[in-house]
């Protein structure tokens, strides 16, 4: 019978990466519910922001890695257990939009389904990263 891996990151590592998952939490949370989000991109990026969609993508993606990160860095292996959290995402996902008229927003389930699209690909991407490095690292 072969021992458990070893925790990925260090207890430090693990406690930053769940500081930065949920600071970006509050931040997507803030700006999907800015009543003129295009006029707050284009100030921070200096021009027109991309698509509307793209923007889902991206934000979703880069929320579900993190959220990956710190969820493999709490755990000892590299996917079980990782449905929960797309579950969990994806739901934190209709929820924002479903809240978004209350600020004077459109709603747009279109919008959800590239939200978990990108959290498809956020998870996938960490989950396969962290099991490229351990077998690298059991390897040597």
């Amino acid at each position: 019978m072969t021992p458990p891996p070893k925790p990925f990151v260090r207890p430090w590592m693990a406690r930053l990466l769940a500081v930065a998952t949920v600071a970006y939490s509050g931040l997507l949370i803030f700006t999907t519910h800015y009543p003129r989000p295009g006029e707050l991109l284009e100030g921070l990026l200096g021009r027109s922001p991309p698509s509307d969609k793209t923007l889902h993508f991206v934000a979703y993606a880069v929320l579900a890695a993190f959220s990956a990160a710190t969820w493999l860095a709490a755990r000892r292996t590299a996917s079980r257990g990782i449905a929960p959290l797309a579950i969990a995402l994806a739901s934190f996902g209709a929820i924002d939009e479903i809240t978004q008229p209350f600020f004077r927003r459109h709603a747009d389930p279109l919008d959800w389904v590239y939200d978990c699209i990108g959290i498809a690909i956020g998870i996938a991407a960490v989950v396969s990263a962290v099991a490229l490095v351990r077998r690298f690292a059991r390897a040597q």
